[in-house]
């Protein structure tokens, strides 16, 4: 895309309200893929994710959820994995001394899924209590599920047509998301 389109194509999303240059990634002739990452930038987060391999050990986490749920049972169970989660990044990246930047944008990522879960699980149910989730919450983490998998999904931004195609923005970590979403739910879906 020339400079001129890309130009106006920034201006067009400045006038949605949206913050910050996006550069083309890929156009059909129906979408127009972009992103506020520089070229790569997906790529490397994908890798980064894959050498974080205690976030997606399911038992790992379980084992610092219930050690964190023991000593502080009045938390949440989303903050309690939010905070399990979190411990064991930071673990990881002191051992591997790993970049402060790099690390921040996985954990933008858990923060993400945190949130996510603490919507799903709207009664509060707390990490130390045997209480077992309600069947609304049961239902809104199958919701959410399945918006993760649609077309359309969680992960999908539409900015609206411009020049007769959709502009878009999907999120580069979103298998991951979805990986730690569907940890968080197994941990937190059940009593301590």
């Amino acid at each position: 895309m020339s400079d001129p389109e890309d130009h106006r194509l920034n201006a067009w999303l400045a006038e949605l309200g949206i913050e910050g240059h996006r550069r083309i990634v890929r156009r059909t002739p129906s979408t127009t893929l972009v992103s506020k990452f520089e070229p790569g930038f997906a790529q490397a987060l994908i890798a980064r994710l894959d050498n974080f391999p205690g976030l997606f050990d399911l038992a790992a986490v379980r084992a610092r959820y219930a050690h964190l749920a023991e000593s502080a049972p009045t938390e949440t169970r989303a903050a309690t994995w939010h905070r399990a989660s979190l411990e064991l990044l930071a673990e990881h990246a002191g051992k591997h001394a790993l970049d402060p930047r790099e690390v921040a944008e996985v954990e933008a990522g858990i923060d993400s899924v945190a949130a996510l879960l603490d919507s799903v699980l709207f009664t509060g149910p707390l990490a130390g209590s045997d209480a077992a989730i309600s069947e609304a919450e049961a239902a809104a983490y199958a919701e959410v599920l399945e918006r993760m998998d649609a077309e359309s999904s969680l992960f999908t931004r539409n900015y609206g047509y411009f020049n007769d195609t959709l502009v878009v923005n999907y999120c580069p970590g979103s298998r991951f998301a979805r990986q730690l979403f569907e940890q968080a739910w197994t941990i937190c879906s059940v009593g301590a």
